[in-house]
């Protein structure tokens, strides 16, 4: 079956834009979705708050870099007076520490350094794909239509100007990835060979790739999938796969280090993960979820459910056990939710199921309430905004499951490690099993559908590329 109908493909090649003209598109895409982006940036929030002063328990860990160059900080998490190394992985601090001793530590000033230079990357990276694509106007088409749907979409914005969780940098560096990957392969099977160019963009990609793990150790297997892919579908000298994986190795070397400098114990990830993995895995999140705001576990003692019911919790920040270290936490919280899964498989696997619709199909707002009780939930969206929003994942859902299906179908076709319906495939599924195994809200879900859709704008790429091969070799013949 072809990418597009017979009808309809001379129809959009005739309509589709030179490369310079559709370049220029872009560029505006790009400019205008930067524009939007500082206008909420300058127009909303407190603009004096300082990054010292950041959630999701970064604030410490940002406060400790900055003012004494050191990961040791305390109070991390709520509740908790220990100290410890390891509460958050080094780099979304280490990034904010770095734009602050350059423009200064309010949050607004970083968030605009930060959109700044995430804009110029993502630039880049759509206007040479569109280059790439020289040859191909249908998809030039696409990349056009798709960006202005990507890059000027409600969730997006929303997500694209916060400094708050890590996700606001994987919003726009994986489409940067793929579009850049996309890129490469497009140049490749046009039998053109790699020049400084190239290599400067195959680096750019690696580093990423490594550099991931120590946003969010719990991208360790979508991390090691990134660097891989470019080694495996990309013609590379073999010197470079050869040191393609030193960075990685080096880096986790230093972060060991760190660990057992401090605690005496090798550890290689964060020490948060416990209590997250606890989330996601327990009895009260199993009635609780996707409804609220699974934070409220830790701080309070009961919520009252849309349905009237009323749940204790076990609030967590009065009832702490005694830890001696981070790490004694994070077993803990780690061991407690083996422990229920252990006990509770039916439930445990009907929990799981629950978190694998949440991620692929639920359209709403995840979570719906952030609050215990109904009647104290702020209306921070206005119905219009929740409605665009929700119509806006829609789309993007309804592109991600024909990514999916074409993917499917073109591996079956052709079943082999350098085909990148594979590699599409993994990308999608190592990306969401750590938040199938413990929990998503929006955040985490919005980068997975936008570098989706770009997933499937390289799949039809290369496969319209395979069928003009396939027909220049039957007309030779």
């Amino acid at each position: 079956m072809p990418v597009f109908p017979k009808a309809v493909k001379p129809l959009l090649e005739k309509v589709a834009p030179d490369v310079n003209s559709a370049s220029r598109l872009l560029t505006g895409i790009v400019l205008l979705s930067l524009l939007v982006k500082l206008f909420l940036i300058l127009h909303g929030g407190d603009q004096e708050r300082s990054i010292l002063q950041m959630e999701f328990g970064f604030g410490p860990v940002i406060t400790s870099l900055y003012q004494h160059s050191s990961l040791y900080a305390c109070g991390v998490a709520l509740g908790l007076d220990m100290c410890g190394v390891a509460t958050r992985m080094p780099l979304l601090p280490a990034l904010y520490v770095a734009l602050a001793n350059v423009v200064g530590i309010q949050q607004t000033h970083v968030a605009i350094a930060k959109t700044l230079l995430c804009s110029a990357v993502l630039w880049f990276a759509v206007v040479y794909f569109c280059r790439a694509l020289a040859r191909y106007p249908v998809q030039r088409l696409g990349l056009i239509a798709l960006s202005a749907i990507l890059f000027l979409g409600p969730q997006y914005l929303k997500h694209a100007i916060s400094i708050q969780y890590e996700e606001s940098l994987l919003i726009d560096l994986l489409p940067a990835y793929f579009l850049l990957l996309g890129a490469l392969l497009v140049r490749q099977s046009s039998g053109q060979s790699l020049a400084r160019t190239e290599y400067g963009i195959l680096a750019f990609l690696l580093l990423l790739g490594c550099s991931l793990y120590f946003l969010k150790s719990s991208m360790l297997a979508f991390s090691l999938v990134l660097i891989l892919a470019p080694l495996v579908l990309i013609k590379v000298p073999t010197w470079l796969r050869a040191v393609a994986f030193l960075p990685f190795l080096i880096s986790l070397v230093w972060w060991g280090s760190v660990n057992y400098n401090y605690h005496g114990e090798l550890r290689l990830g964060s020490s948060y993960n416990g209590e997250n993995l606890y989330r996601g895995q327990n009895a009260y999140s199993y009635q609780v979820y996707p409804e609220l705001n699974l934070d409220r576990l830790i701080d309070s003692s009961e919520v009252i459910l849309d349905n009237g019911e009323h749940l204790p919790l076990p609030n967590w920040a009065k009832h702490y056990p005694p830890f001696k270290s981070e790490w004694q936490w994070h077993d803990y919280f780690k061991e407690l939710s083996g422990q229920w899964v252990k006990e509770h498989p039916a439930d445990a696997m009907a929990f799981t199921l629950r978190k694998i619709y949440v991620f692929f199909v639920e359209p709403r707002k995840v979570p719906f309430r952030q609050t215990t009780h109904p009647e104290t939930e702020p209306h921070d969206y206005s119905p219009t905004s929740l409605v665009a929003g929700m119509v806006w994942i829609v789309l993007l859902r309804a592109l991600f499951f024909i990514g999916v299906a074409l993917a499917i179908k073109t591996l079956w076709q052709h079943r082999s490690l350098g085909n990148f319906a594979l590699w599409q495939l993994l990308f999608i599924g190592t990306y969401a099993a750590p938040y199938i195994v413990g929990f998503s809200y929006q955040r985490h879900i919005t980068p997975m559908l936008m570098f989706s859709a770009i997933l499937l704008l390289v799949l039809t790429s290369t496969v319209s590329q395979n069928r003009q091969k396939h027909r220049v070799i039957s007309e030779i013949k």
